[in-house]
């Protein structure tokens, strides 16, 4: 396996600020002192102050200021200095698991994460959107997404491997045309069926939030699981038979603690048979 790691380039007006140079301003900030900077970094004064030039010269903005007592950056210098920090950070990779899902699969994805630490196993938890995960998916961020919808499942990786972790169905509260879409669960299916069976319909709000539906007069499609836990009332929506579906766990890595965490998100599913 080849042993690469990728590092920060900031582009800047169209100018590349190096790593190296992020890190001779970062020395810097740490030391107080260009001598002792340069000295941390190896190399001599005169070449820690053509890093800082060229940077200043890159952004186009005065990041260093010196004085009889030292080197300090200033405003500008320090919020640089932070985002480049905040972009090196999402750059590391640890041996934690690292998995993610929906308000859908919270539950599930929780008690699973809850379980497996009892073993001292640590599991980072990321709870967002199919489309939200996906984007992590594809950044190499998650070891693990579990997707209200499979068919971002098989979609967009249909060459790793996906396991289902239980069924759930939609349930419609019809109160007219006028719908208010969720931001999670299986809507595309939903929407599909009235496209294919020519029911009038019209999506005016989106809700992120679950418990909105109980607040609304709009029709919409939540997740019967949502219901039945108890996270909303859904008052008026019934069973849409049609509308069966897996709730999928796409692996993303071959991380030694997802088998059980699958394990552990299967028995916590609260329909194993739909």
């Amino acid at each position: 396996m080849i042993d690469a790691k990728p590092r920060v380039i900031f582009v800047s007006e169209g100018h590349e600020i190096t790593h190296r140079q992020m890190q001779a301003l970062a020395e810097l900030n740490l030391k107080g002192s260009m001598k002792k900077a340069a000295a941390s970094l190896g190399i001599s004064t005169p070449v820690l102050h053509k890093y800082i030039h060229e940077v200043e010269e890159k952004a186009d903005l005065e990041l260093v200021t010196t004085t009889s007592t030292g080197s300090r950056l200033t405003k500008d210098g320090l919020e640089l200095l932070k985002k480049f920090g905040e972009f090196e950070l999402r750059l590391q990779d640890d041996e934690h698991l690292r998995v993610a899902g929906t308000i859908v699969s919270q539950r599930s994805v929780l008690v699973a994460a809850s379980e497996i630490s009892q073993a001292g196993k640590v599991c980072m938890v990321t709870i967002a959107t199919d489309e939200q995960n996906l984007r992590l998916m594809r950044e190499g961020r998650v070891d693990c997404v579990v997707f209200d919808d499979a068919i971002n499942a098989m979609e967009n990786a249909p060459e790793r491997d996906v396991c289902e972790i239980g069924t759930d169905m939609l349930m419609h509260r019809d109160n007219g045309p006028r719908h208010a879409r969720m931001a999670f669960g299986a809507q595309r299916i939903a929407f599909r069926h009235l496209d294919e069976q020519e029911i009038p319909h019209e999506v005016v709000r989106m809700f992120h939030e679950p418990t909105m539906v109980d607040r609304t007069e709009l029709s919409y499609f939540i997740n019967r699981s949502l219901v039945r836990t108890g996270v909303v009332k859904a008052v008026g929506a019934k069973d849409a038979p049609w509308s069966l579906h897996s709730i999928s766990a796409l692996q993303c890595s071959e991380h030694g603690d997802l088998p059980a965490f699958l394990e552990e998100a299967r028995e916590a599913w609260i329909y194993r048979k739909g």
